[in-house]
């Protein structure tokens, strides 16, 4: 029904004048509620809402309306809550302030985070290590990790080498712990989390903590079937190692040559290339450094690689660096011998073919360290994330108009929200579309009443990310068939780059049919070669009535190497998954 937004505001106005403050909250709500609202005209609804909220004594969604309109006094002076008081000292750059008051809400990381960033790091120090002695984080190793990680940061700025490196240390041993933990309860997602801030920490710091986050990173990516970002986060470290330990980058060569031999992938060769002249760079350096032995290892096992490539002018020239090794004169004349063995040997043809730039993705990581912090102090608090996302002016005007909404919907009530109002704030969470709205639903998802389980889930179809899924298989395992139903609406929506790995693992472990084929055909819908070649493992191992499926998705994926890759696929299979493959293969050359 078109609502004549003039004739709203009309009444609206008049249900103000009149003190009906209610009845003027229900005509603004469906004003304010509309998508292609302007921006005078959202603004001028606000303001009316904030009117009837003030009449109704309630404080935090006026204070909430004037930040969001950038009227700082006002709304510093309409909400008693620290909480607010110290968003409305952030965004008039009053970091100190904001501290003061974050502290006195028991907010000491998002305290902290506002010392850190005026330059207080004194005071950031204290309220870091008074918050690593709280005893609700003593049963939480992540976050008490990321506590320590901040620490651990802050002293290493102060200088203080000896408490950085403590805090460091005892945050390693926290996140290996919560890796182990998020892992054993199949959350790969927050175990990976864990290994990224030992991957930081390692950049600047010890190659070993770098060596653990990058494999720890490998190792879920290629449990995960997703062999590409392996590929990506293999040459990420293979460059980092390449400056700091050349030996261990020749050993992380082989690994990447050893993965796409397994995978037959095409750049075995370049790998192993790529592993023969690093470990040819780690023999010159062991040469320098006066070791000859170690060097003459060293070359041999270089020796091996170029051996295994027909590489036998590069065989010459390392036999030949040797011959220059002070190893004895009977060791120097041998390696002389075998040079001149191999004088007529012609290379053979090496055709190597690096990973190219258009499979990489943007593996930048957002301040982890910092933003757990905030959402385990949040508590699932919507309001208080949502008020997050209004200060944060890198989002869009449509997102933040969004986030006001959950957070008025919250706080425009005196008492806690009814089961009805928790089913809207739930859908309101899911329209803002970013991932700072999975904290709050989360911890909704463990609600007694089945329909905002529900709500929940159908929230999470609007919400792009890997970590959504956590709701989504709550949902698929709920006992209640609505809150199921919902799940399975969402496993058939959400076929996003990244939801590969959690769809695939929802048809690996479900028994239900329909499940399967919703993950299917999600799966079919990804425009990645990991989800060509699982419907082509599929097609081998699916129940007859999935195989029929199977082909149809096959015949319709749209990835610009799938013809190439169901060719390769058709060549080595057998019996009638090769007839299958045949038959996807002539239908899309039509």
């Amino acid at each position: 029904m078109a609502v004549d937004k003039r004739e709203a505001l009309r009444r609206a106005k008049a249900a103000l004048d009149a003190h009906r403050s209610d009845e003027a909250l229900v005509g603004l709500w469906a004003l304010v509620d509309r998508p292609h609202l302007s921006a005078d005209e959202f603004e001028r609804t606000l303001r009316l809402m904030a009117r009837a909220y003030a009449m109704n004594g309630l404080g935090r969604p006026v204070s909430a309306i004037h930040l969001y309109l950038g009227d700082h006094d006002t709304a510093l002076r309409t909400s008693d809550d620290p909480r607010d008081k110290a968003r409305v000292r952030v965004a008039a750059g009053q970091l100190r302030e904001a501290a003061k008051l974050y502290n006195e809400a028991g907010l000491l990381g998002h305290a902290a985070i506002q010392l850190e960033d005026a330059g207080d790091l004194r005071g950031a120090r204290v309220l870091w290590e008074r918050l690593s002695q709280d005893v609700r984080l003593q049963s939480e190793p992540y976050t008490l990790g990321l506590v320590r990680f901040n620490l651990g940061r802050c002293c290493e700025a102060q200088g203080d080498d000896a408490e950085a490196r403590r805090a460091t240390i005892a945050a390693i041993h926290l996140l290996e712990a919560a890796a182990d933990g998020f892992e054993a309860v199949g959350l790969r997602e927050r175990a990976f989390d864990c290994f990224q801030i030992l991957l930081v920490l390692g950049r600047d710091g010890a190659f070993e903590n770098l060596a653990e986050g990058y494999r720890g990173c490998i190792r879920i990516l290629s449990e995960d079937n997703l062999k590409y970002y392996v590929l990506q986060y293999f040459e990420d470290f293979q460059k980092l190692a390449l400056e700091r330990d050349v030996a261990a980058a020749a050993a992380l060569f082989r690994e990447a040559a050893a993965f796409c031999r397994r995978h037959q992938l095409p750049y075995e060769t370049h790998y192993r290339l790529q592993a023969a002249e690093t470990q040819v760079r780690a023999a010159r350096l062991l040469e320098q450094q006066a070791t000859p032995e170690m060097a003459e290892n060293a070359y041999a096992s270089a020796i091996d690689l170029f051996n295994d490539l027909g590489a036998y002018s590069r065989i010459r020239d390392v036999y030949e660096a040797l011959s220059k090794l002070e190893l004895g004169d009977a060791r120097v004349a041998r390696y002389r011998r075998l040079q001149q063995r191999l004088a007529a040997e012609q290379d053979e043809p090496i055709n190597t073919v690096a990973f190219p730039d258009y499979l990489r993705m943007d593996t930048a990581y957002p301040e982890i360290w910092r933003l757990d912090v905030i959402e385990w102090e949040q508590q699932g608090d919507a309001a208080e994330t949502m008020s997050e996302v209004i200060l944060d002016a890198k989002w869009p005007d449509f997102t933040r108009r969004r986030a006001l909404l959950c957070q008025l919907h919250q706080l425009g009530t005196a008492d806690a929200l009814d089961l009805e109002g928790l089913k809207t704030l739930a859908r309101r969470l899911g329209r803002v579309e970013i991932y700072a709205a999975l904290g709050p639903l989360e911890f909704m998802i463990d609600h007694a009443d089945a329909g905002v389980r529900a709500a929940v889930v159908e929230a999470a179809r609007q919400l792009f990310f890997k970590r959504t899924f956590g709701l989504i298989m709550r949902g698929l395992d709920d006992e209640i068939a609505a809150v199921q139903r919902q799940a399975l609406e969402a496993v058939r929506q959400l076929h996003f780059g990244h939801a590969f790995d959690p769809l695939q693992r929802i048809y690996h472990r479900s028994q239900d049919a329909a499940v399967r084929s919703a993950a299917l055909e999600s799966i079919g819908r990804i425009p990645s070669l990991e989800s060509v070649e699982m419907l082509i493992d599929a097609l081998r191992q699916g129940t007859p009535d999935e195989r029929g499926q199977i082909l149809g998705l096959l015949v319709r994926a749209d990835h610009s190497e799938a013809d190439a890759l169901l060719r390769r696929a058709h060549e080595v299979e057998t019996g009638p998954t090769k007839e299958a493959l045949a038959q996807v293969i002539t239908s899309r050359r039509r």
